[in-house]
C-alpha cells in the first residue's frame, strides 16, 4: 500500500470511499471515521477548494493522503479564519445552528493546545498551527478502519443452442496476473450452467476454453480432458474482467461519524448513521453469457475451424467507438481530453452509466458498450461538466444486429466550416460493423468550450484582494480595448498603481486561422479571451501584483488547433514578457554554446547506440561520450541558470507557490508537477516540448472537476 498513490476518490456503498491509483488499481476504505476514510482530518467539504482534493466521500472532500488533508485544513484556516480569535473560530467552523457545540469545541481545543483564547489564527506560529490542526483532528475523530484492494472478476454462464443453461460441462479458465504469471482453473459448470468466479488482481482478459465436439454435434455435458490429454478445446470466449464491487462492499466495515454537524461543511448523516446491512453470502460477480451458435460442420468444410460458440455480454448491446484522427488538424493526440458518454433523449443527454463521472481520453479513442436501441453522444472538454452540458456531439444509435458502431472523426484545419460535417454520416457497413464519418473543426472546439462570465470570475476570486477581483471582472466583463494590432487593459494593483495587460494579435492567430467567426480582434476579445479559466489569469495577476510589474503580455490562451488539449479546455495560459521596474523582461532564450555542445554529444551518442554493430574505434568513442555526458549536461545547466533573470525567476517561483498552479514550463526550467517533491528540470531546448516553451512561460492550472 505504501507505494500506491491515490489520484481519484469517489463514494462507495455502505459508508465507504473508493480510491483510484495512478496504475488504475482501486482500493476501498471502510470502517473508522469519515475523517480517516477521506484522508480529511478537518472534515472539510469539497466546496472548500484548496486545489488538493481528488474527489469526495459523502459530503466531504477526499485527499490523496493525510498530509494533503492537513495541507487543505491549513489552507482553509489561513484563508477563511485568519483574523478570527481562537475562542470564536468554531462559531463559524462548527456553528450551534447546525447542532454543534462550538464553545465545547473551543474549550476542548484550548485544553489540548494551551493556546490563549484571544490569539488569532493568523498570529499562530507554524508549530502552534500544527498543534491546532492536530487538536481539530482529535475532536473530529480520527480512527483507522480497513483499506483493501478491489478485485477484478469474471464468471461465465454457458448456454446451449436451445438457450438453456448447460450444467456438468468441463471447462478451463485461463488468465495472467499483474506479475505476468499465467493462472488456470479447471472445473465443471454448475447445474445452472455457471463456471467458478475467476478473481484477478488487475484488469485482465479471461479466456474460457470448452471441449470441442465431434463434427456435426453440439456441446455435451461431462466432456473430459479439457485442460490436457488428447481432448481438443476451443476458446469459447475472451472477456476482460471488471471490478467486483459487490464483493468488496459486502465486506465493508461499518464506520463512525464526527461528533457534530458542520455547516457549511455538513455532517455526512445520510451515510454515517445507517446500519450496515447483512451482506449476501455470495455477492454476484460480473457475469458474461456464452451461448452455442451452432454445431461444428463436417470435416473438410471451410467452417470446421471456426468457433461454434460466441461470447454474449449479459446486457445485449453494441460497442460504440469514437476514433479521432488529428493528422489534418493539430497533429497531436488528444490525450486527457475530458468526455462524458451521454444517453440522449431528444436534445437532452444524461450519463449513459449510473454514477459515471468525467473521463479523460486516451490514444484518440473512446469505446463503450451500449445497450441495443439507445442513442448516445459525447460531451467534450468543458462541456463534460454537468453544469455546462449544452452541445452533444457525434450522436449514433446502437443498432440491433451489429457488433460494432464506429464514428471516425477527422480534425480539420482552416476556416471552411460546415456544421453538417459534424454529424456522423456516410455509413459503411462491413459484416456486423457500421462505420460513420464526421469532422472536428475549430468552430466545434469553440462550441464545447465554456465562455466564462464576470460573475464566475468573481466567484473564483471571492477570497482575493478587491483589486485582483476587479481586474478579473474587467477581463471577463469585456472591458479591454482594441487598438491597432493589440488588445489592452489597464488594471489597478493593490498599491494603487496601474498595470497594463496586452494581448497581441499573434495571440489569436490560431483562432483566426481555424474559426471563421473570429475575423478581428474585437471578436477575439468577446469570444476567445473569456474561454480561459479565471484561475489562470488569477495566478498570473497575483504573481505580477506581488512583483509590482507594470505590464504583462499574453502570448496565447484558448486556442483550437495547437499543442496539447490544456489550452483547448482553458486551463493553460502563456505569457511572453513582463515589465518590472522599467525593465522589459522577455521570457525567451536561445541555445548557449554549452547547450549546443551537450546536444551534439547526445546526437552522436544516440547515433552510435542505434547501430547494431560497432567497430572498436566506435566503441571507444561511445565510451568517451558516456564519460563526458554528465559534465556536458552540468555545464549546459549552469549556462542556463546564468542566462536567467532574478526577476523572472522570482515571478515563476511565485506562480509555483500558488496551489492553483499545476505546471510551469519556461525557457529555463520545466516543472511537470509543482506539487510534488521533484525539482524543476533544466530546459535544454532539446525535446519538442522544451523547444515549444523556449519563447514563453506556460502555466497549467488545476480543474479537479475535469480531472486536472
Amino acid at each position: 500500500m505504501a507505494e500506491k498513490k491515490f489520484i481519484q476518490a469517489r463514494d462507495g456503498e455502505k459508508n465507504s470511499v473508493i480510491y483510484v491509483c495512478a496504475d488504475g488499481t482501486e482500493f476501498l476504505r471502510s470502517g473508522g471515521t469519515r475523517a480517516w476514510r477521506n484522508n480529511n482530518p478537518g472534515n472539510l467539504i469539497a466546496a472548500e477548494k484548496s486545489g488538493l482534493s481528488i474527489g469526495r466521500g459523502g459530503s466531504f472532500a477526499a485527499f490523496a493522503s493525510q498530509e494533503d488533508g492537513f495541507a487543505a485544513l491549513e489552507y482553509s484556516l489561513k484563508n477563511f479564519y485568519s483574523d478570527i480569535k481562537l475562542d470564536k473560530v468554531f462559531k463559524k467552523y462548527a456553528p450551534a445552528t447546525d447542532h454543534n457545540d462550538p464553545e465545547q469545541y473551543a474549550a476542548t481545543v484550548r485544553k489540548m493546545t494551551g493556546l490563549d483564547a484571544v490569539r488569532t489564527i493568523g498570529s499562530l506560529t507554524k508549530e502552534e498551527l500544527d498543534e491546532f490542526k492536530l487538536a481539530i483532528m482529535r475532536v473530529e475523530g480520527w480512527k483507522e478502519g480497513k483499506t483493501e484492494p478491489i478485485p477484478h472478476a469474471k464468471q461465465f454462464l454457458v448456454k446451449g443452442i436451445d438457450g438453456k443453461p448447460m450444467g456438468g460441462l468441463r471447462y478451463l479458465l485461463s488468465y495472467f496476473t499483474g506479475d505476468g504469471e499465467q493462472k488456470k482453473i479447471e472445473g465443471e459448470t454448475s447445474a445452472d450452467g455457471k463456471t467458478v468466479i475467476a478473481v484477478t488482481d488487475t484488469r485482465t482478459t479471461v479466456q474460457l476454453h470448452l471441449p470441442r465436439p465431434d463434427p456435426g454435434q453440439s456441446l455435451k455435458p461431462l466432456q473430459k480432458k479439457v485442460g490436457g490429454g488428447k481432448g481438443k478445446t476451443i476458446v469459447a470466449a475472451e472477456v476482460t474482467t471488471k471490478p467486483w464491487y459487490s464483493q468488496t462492499f459486502s465486506q465493508a466495515v461499518a464506520g463512525e461519524d464526527s461528533k457534530h454537524d458542520e455547516s457549511p461543511r455538513q455532517n455526512d448523516l445520510d451515510a454515517g448513521h445507517q446500519e450496515l446491512q447483512e451482506a449476501p453470502l455470495s455477492p454476484p460477480a460480473p457475469l458474461s453469457t456464452v451461448k452455442q451458435a451452432g454445431a461444428v460442420q463436417l470435416s473438410g468444410t471451410k467452417k470446421k475451424s471456426e468457433n461454434h460458440v460466441q461470447d454474449v455480454i449479459k446486457e445485449a448491446g453494441v460497442y460504440v467507438a469514437w476514433e479521432f484522427d488529428t493528422k489534418r488538424g493539430s497533429e497531436k493526440k488528444l490525450e486527457k481530453l475530458p468526455y462524458v458518454i451521454a444517453e440522449m433523449s431528444g436534445d437532452q443527454g444524461k450519463p449513459l452509466m449510473k454514477g459515471q463521472g468525467i473521463l479523460l481520453m486516451r490514444n484518440n479513442k473512446i469505446r463503450q458498450k451500449v445497450p441495443f436501441g439507445k442513442e448516445v453522444a459525447l460531451y467534450l472538454g468543458n462541456d463534460a461538466k454537468v453544469q455546462y452540458r449544452t452541445t452533444p456531439l457525434y450522436r449514433v444509435r446502437a443498432e440491433e444486429g451489429l457488433s460494432d458502431v464506429v464514428v471516425k472523426i477527422s480534425e480539420i484545419k482552416g476556416t471552411a466550416y460546415d456544421p453538417s460535417d459534424e454529424l456522423p454520416s456516410d455509413p459503411v457497413s462491413t459484416g456486423t460493423k457500421k462505420v460513420y464519418s464526421a469532422s472536428l473543426f475549430g468552430t466545434t472546439w469553440l462550441k464545447f468550450s465554456h465562455k466564462f462570465t464576470a460573475d464566475e470570475a468573481l466567484e473564483q476570486s471571492r477570497f482575493e484582494p478587491p483589486e485582483l477581483q476587479a481586474a478579473l471582472q474587467q477581463i471577463f466583463g469585456g472591458n479591454a480595448s482594441v487598438s491597432g494590432n493589440a488588445i489592452t487593459l489597464s488594471v489597478v494593483k493593490p498599491n494603487k498603481k496601474n498595470m497594463v495587460i496586452t494581448w497581441q494579435a499573434a495571440a489569436f492567430q490560431n483562432c483566426r486561422q481555424n474559426i471563421p467567426s473570429i475575423t478581428n480582434l474585437a471578436a477575439a476579445k468577446a469570444e476567445i479571451i473569456p474561454r480561459v479559466h479565471p484561475q489562470t489569469y488569477k495566478a498570473f495577476l497575483k504573481a505580477a501584483f506581488e512583483l509590482d510589474a507594470t505590464a504583462l503580455e499574453i502570448a496565447s490562451g484558448w486556442r483550437p488547433m495547437l499543442g496539447s488539449v490544456l489550452h483547448r479546455v482553458g486551463v493553460g495560459l502563456d505569457v511572453s514578457r513582463i515589465l518590472v521596474e522599467g525593465r522589459d523582461l522577455k521570457l525567451s532564450r536561445s541555445r548557449t554554446s554549452a547547450d549546443t555542445a551537450y546536444i551534439n554529444l547526445l546526437t552522436q551518442k544516440n547515433r552510435l547506440e542505434g547501430k547494431k554493430t560497432l567497430t572498436e574505434d566506435e566503441k571507444q568513442e561511445l565510451k568517451q561520450l558516456v564519460a563526458q555526458e554528465t559534465n556536458k549536461r552540468e555545464a549546459a545547466t549552469i549556462a542556463i541558470r546564468n542566462s536567467d533573470s532574478t526577476s523572472i525567476r522570482t515571478f515563476i517561483h511565485k506562480l509555483r507557490e500558488n496551489s492553483d498552479v499545476k505546471q510551469t514550463f519556461d525557457p529555463w526550467e520545466m516543472d511537470l508537477n509543482t506539487r510534488d517533491n521533484s525539482p524543476a528540470q533544466p530546459n535544454h531546448l532539446i525535446t519538442g516540448n522544451e523547444k515549444l516553451h523556449g519563447t514563453h512561460l506556460h502555466i497549467t492550472v488545476r480543474d479537479t472537476e475535469l480531472g486536472y
